[in-house]
């Protein structure tokens, strides 16, 4: 969308860290922390570079990706500084700001155990349409999962218990199974109540 310039009433009001909200295994929304316009420091490995604008001719409030200045990536995403200047000095090609958003995969922690005292996870199949196949993807205690893939539930689950076990920063054991109504169970069986996974499975 078209965001005001400081011509146009634009008043930038600080650059943040946009942080995932996971809520029952939706992302939800976002919490904005404050950061500088070229920090690398992620306060979640999802966050991603926002600023916040605001206009002196209303009370809208925008958060933008990007940055207030150069973001560092790529000449052709600039900051919104240089990006106002191109706009308000009518520039042969005006340049935009990044519209990219990182694919967000919604967290939960395994802090709850099962009749066999091992804790888990839980993630559900999307219904698959002619030609799909499962897709799973994702971060495991902070470190980013090799792809699972599977054309049914059962080669999913094969795939799963090759590729995401003995993962993550610290590394644990998954034992993983699709249940007759697709939904999947991590099974932990030296888990320590505090293991974080973000992910989810797409049908694709």
């Amino acid at each position: 969308m078209a965001i005001p310039t400081p011509g146009a009433g634009g008043v930038i009001d600080g650059d943040y860290w946009a942080v995932p909200i996971t809520d029952n295994g939706i992302v939800t929304g976002f919490n904005y922390e404050p950061t500088t316009p070229d920090s690398t420091d992620l306060p979640t490995l999802q966050s991603f570079h926002v600023f916040r604008l605001i206009t002196r001719f209303g009370n809208d409030v925008f958060y933008v990706r990007g940055s207030t200045t150069f973001d560092g990536e790529s000449p052709a995403n600039p900051g919104y500084i240089q990006a106002s200047l191109d706009a308000e000095c009518c520039a042969d090609v005006p340049r935009e700001l990044p519209t990219d958003v990182p694919e967000l995969f919604p967290c939960q922690t395994a802090c709850q155990f099962d009749a066999n005292g091992n804790y888990f996870f839980v993630l559900q199949t999307p219904t698959l349409l002619a030609g799909q196949t499962y897709s799973a993807n994702g971060y495991l205690n902070g470190e980013a999962l090799p792809e699972a893939t599977g054309t049914t539930v059962g080669t999913l689950e094969t795939s799963l218990d090759s590729l995401w076990t003995n993962q993550g920063s610290p590394a644990i054991a998954i034992a993983w199974q699709v249940t007759a109504a697709g939904v999947v169970i991590g099974t932990i069986t030296d888990g320590s109540g505090s293991d974080i996974l973000c992910g989810k499975i797409t049908a694709v």
